[in-house]
């Protein structure tokens, strides 16, 4: 399975310069008003990689002036396999550099900075002031440049010192190294499409060009000798970690064979190195094989950073795995319950194989599969109420040829069980619940939302933009 994000992402950073001014002996003055020019320039450029040092892997020759420079450069940001580029003309340059490098620099995210020095206007410029403030219209001119050749971009403005030019330029960074670790990523259909619910039908062709994501199909007998073959010591250890929770309505058969269940998930995350496993648990295969649906999460799923989704929805699945990412931890598998539009919140859970590092710890419980009734033979659950804190929901749904998806931030609140049997959580968004569930739902965004704490919607505006998905604004916040 792939791992979140590396904690260090590496960032190529060019710091283009115009050759024009070496020609008009302005960089080199030792005299006049441009005497110490060069020396400012490059103590910015000693504080732009600094500060981008704390945060990344940066790799940089420094101030580039030349073509030849500039082609050296795209080549080691590619022989270093740089998750982005951040391009700072430091001062106003010459076009050609950049032509140059662009016909040499791989297709990668590319992030524009307007660098201002002041991060203001001042009351006065002299020549070499502003001469140290002019990358904004560097900026502007290479625009056009990378709109001819085809290169998508972002852009951020201000300096290193800047409070909100440092948040976006991390999570534009972060965004970056995201998208390139979907690449490969694996994800299991266990043990096929949903026939119940066809909403989560998709184009899997066009999930792996727009993605890069794999779909493994895992079959129910498969399944079963996974399953079987898991030692006791380890069945005996699940069992045991399953009683640290108040345990209801559950002998220690059904505890012992669905702990043998849930590491059976384990094995096949570890078996085909998976990042999710989208299961469709209305099979009845499962039923007639194991006698009841697997459905009891295990903490070796979280520690292999392993999301499960229920009816089959890979693209629930893969929204979990990307704010996941973006948040640098395991997300959860939700859904979208319904709202209280008097005291704006809204409802979400899901039974099965919630997350446990969201949980409230006073509130998890081990009960038997509720869904299903007392009659009938059941499996094993472990649900509770998320713990308090910021949350991110990010919903990615199938639309007509591609994918769209949106996103809304809120607080997760604490508090007593809301529901029985579900992994639940109540979320206060940062806008009225009403409106935002018509939104939701004029959208046609799928119930399934993937949830990870902290803000990360930057993170997901720039992920999106460089995945090129359509975003429905939901109408909160930013």
């Amino acid at each position: 399975m792939t791992a979140p994000v590396a904690a260090r992402p590496t960032v190529g950073l060019l710091l283009l310069a115009g050759d024009t001014w070496w020609e008009m002996g302005v960089c080199e003055a030792t005299a006049g008003r441009y005497a110490g020019f060069m020396a400012k320039v490059e103590r910015d450029t000693h504080n732009i990689r600094e500060s981008l040092g704390r945060s990344f892997r940066v790799v940089t020759s420094g101030i580039v002036h030349t073509v030849d420079a500039a082609v050296a450069e795209a080549r080691r940001f590619a022989s270093e396999k740089v998750d982005a580029v951040i391009y700072c003309p430091i001062i106003w340059t010459n076009d050609q550099p950049l032509v140059a490098f662009l016909r040499e620099l791989p297709e990668l995210p590319i992030l524009l900075w307007s660098y201002d020095p002041y991060d203001k206007v001042l009351d006065y410029y002299s020549i070499s002031d502003w001469l140290r403030a002019s990358a904004p219209v560097s900026v502007q001119q290479s625009t056009n440049i990378f709109s001819r050749f085809g290169r998508a971009y972002a852009h951020v403005f201000g300096n290193e010192d800047r409070p909100e030019t440092r948040r976006r330029i991390e999570a534009f960074v972060r965004a970056a190294a995201v998208q390139k670790s979907l690449r490969g990523t694996r994800i299991a259909v266990f043990p096929s499409p949903c026939r119940v619910v066809v909403s989560t039908w998709f184009d899997e062709l066009e999930l792996a060009a727009r993605f890069g994501v794999e779909l493994v199909y895992v079959s129910v007998a498969e399944f079963e000798s996974l399953a079987k073959a898991v030692p006791e010591v380890e069945v005996r250890a699940a069992v045991d970690f399953l009683k640290r929770h108040p345990v209801s309505e559950v002998d220690e058969a059904h505890l012992e064979a669905a702990a043998r269940q849930g590491l059976g998930m384990v094995a096949m995350a570890d078996r085909y190195g998976l990042s999710g496993i989208a299961i469709e648990d209305f099979n009845k295969e499962f039923y007639q094989r194991l006698g009841y649906r697997p459905h009891l999460y295990l903490p070796g799923l979280g520690e292999r950073f392993c999301t499960i989704g229920l009816e089959a929805d890979v693209l629930g699945v893969l929204a979990t795995v990307m704010a996941g990412r973006c948040a640098g931890r395991i997300g959860m598998f939700t859904e979208f319950y319904t709202i209280d539009p008097h005291r704006d919140l809204v409802l979400m859970g899901h039974p099965g194989f919630g997350e446990l590092s969201f949980a409230q710890p006073d509130t998890i419980q081990v009960t038997p599969d509720i869904e299903i009734d007392d009659s009938q033979d059941r499996g094993v659950w472990i649900s509770y109420r998320a713990a308090e804190g910021p949350i991110t929901l990010f919903n990615l749904s199938a639309a007509k040829g591609s994918f769209k998806g949106g996103y809304f931030f809120g607080q997760c609140l604490g508090g007593p069980r809301l529901m029985e049997g579900y992994a639940h959580m109540l979320v206060k968004p940062d806008c009225p619940a009403e409106p935002l569930f018509d939104r939701v739902a004029e959208a046609a965004l799928f119930q399934h939302w993937g949830a990870a704490y902290g803000d990360i919607r930057l993170e997901l505006s720039f992920l999106a933009r460089l995945l090129g998905l359509e975003m429905v604004d939901l109408g909160c916040g930013r």
